[in-house]
């Protein structure tokens, strides 16, 4: 006997996405990706919001996480305007080290961004 409550709640637990901030990797379901972050990536869960940005290097969109006076924090593709960064060899590193480099965004690989579409909240720990 499951409460309409419960239901709901393992409902959500299906559509949020997990963030390991340590280990530098976003999990969805039972599968763990790498990923870019950086010391000031905030934690918490957040609402994951599609935003449109005409900034370069973003590919149009953006999955706004925070907004703050000053920067809006974000899971984004790989970041690539800086080639001496290296973000796309870091990414790909299995040393979780390597893989801090941003400004408090979470950077993903094109596949892990597509996938994260059907997700709604994101827990960043």
């Amino acid at each position: 006997d499951t409460t309409a409550e419960q239901v709901t709640h393992m409902d959500l637990d299906r559509f949020k996405a997990v963030v390991d901030t340590q280990k530098a990797e976003l999990c969805l379901e039972a599968r763990c990706y790498s990923v870019l972050v950086g010391k000031d990536t905030a934690k918490g869960t957040f609402d994951l919001n599609i935003v449109n940005t005409n900034r370069r290097g973003y590919g149009g969109v953006v999955m706004s996480l925070k907004d703050d006076a000053t920067y809006l924090y974000a899971i984004h593709r790989v970041w690539t305007l800086k080639p001496e960064e290296r973000r796309l060899e870091r990414i790909a590193s299995p040393n979780a080290a390597d893989r801090y480099i941003t400004h408090g965004c979470i950077n993903v690989t094109d596949d892990v961004y597509e996938k994260l579409k059907s997700y709604f909240v994101v827990e960043i720990r």
